[in-house]
């Protein structure tokens, strides 16, 4: 059946459910609520799962999740402590290309659950967006004031676009590990390491492609041991690790795509790190509207690995 319904048709059916759904918050983005779909391929008992696995997760660790005030100076400090932003534009198989460093190098000012907090937080803006801009830049505020008294779901209908080609068909994540020494790990949470991976890996809107480790240190086999108990098996198996420079990289990543950093040709990470803060400050009262969050009765959903 999925396959005789049209995008509106299949949106509009999540949207209902969505808002009927007592164990999800009253309202979710169009957007957003795209990629869930997206993710699942189209299939919408599937997608469904994965929207309450997401809130699920989310309910359980409401001091990643809830709680957000990128106006908080701990959020800003924490948030540009770790570079954790998209880069622009897309592969050729329109795949997404995230980047990962770390800033802070003394371990003793870590704050584990603060940076996850802040990268979801970034994440949950992004989403909101398409994927194919080329300028940062010219990204706006998003309108996400409550419509439910000016429209309903028919003219919600009629902002949506015919397909969902302005979404990656997945994402790569390129983290530099140079700055990460054992004494970082020995100081990050053990619990928030479970939770970050945990919805990364089963919670995510967005089919992970590929893992690329860069700057690997002398220590890495030590790095390993500690995280991989973290790591389902299928998402280790897409990990590459580059111990010398970034030729191998270039092989994976067009290389005009990657920030000056890494011998490309888009900004500097600190840039776009900072025009990223600027998105999601402009996207405030969309971040801290409860009824886009809060989560009032929810329950456990068997792993998405299991439904593929």
């Amino acid at each position: 059946m999925n396959c005789e319904l049209s995008l509106k048709e299949k949106l509009n059916i999540l949207r209902i459910w969505f808002r009927e759904n007592s164990k999800l918050p009253e309202e979710i983005d169009t957007t957003y609520l795209k990629r869930f779909l997206k993710c699942m391929k189209g299939d919408v008992e599937k997608t469904k799962k994965l929207i309450e696995h997401n809130y699920y997760l989310r309910s359980k660790s409401p001091a990643i999740f809830f709680d957000r005030d990128p106006n908080e100076e701990v959020t800003k400090k924490s948030y540009f402590a770790v570079e954790m932003v998209p880069l622009p534009g897309l592969t050729p198989e329109k795949y997404k290309v995230l980047c990962f460093r770390l800033v802070n190098k003394n371990p003793r000012t870590q704050n584990s659950i603060e940076e996850s907090k802040s990268f979801f937080m970034m994440t949950d803006v992004r989403f909101t967006y398409n994927d194919l801009q080329e300028n940062f830049d010219e990204l706006g505020n998003k309108d996400h004031d409550d419509k439910s008294d000016k429209h309903d779901i028919e003219n919600e209908e009629q902002e949506e676009e015919d397909d969902l080609s302005s979404l990656a068909n997945g994402e790569i994540h390129i983290v530099d590990i140079a700055n990460y020494t054992l004494r970082h790990l020995a100081s990050m949470s053990l619990m928030v390491m479970r939770t970050y991976m945990n919805y990364l890996q089963e919670a995510y809107p967005v089919r992970l492609k590929a893992m690329h480790i860069i700057n690997c240190p002398t220590h890495l086999n030590h790095m390993v041991a500690i995280t991989k108990p973290f790591i389902r098996e299928e998402v280790f198996n897409m990990i590459h690790f580059h111990i010398q420079g970034f030729e191998t990289l270039y092989e994976h990543v067009p290389r005009n795509m990657l920030p000056m950093d890494y011998g490309g040709k888009a900004k500097s990470l600190a840039d776009i790190t900072t025009q990223w803060w600027e998105i999601v400050k402009k996207n405030r009262a969309y971040i801290m509207n409860p009824k886009f969050w809060n989560v009032h009765k929810t329950e456990e959903v068997r792993s998405r690995w299991s439904w593929w």
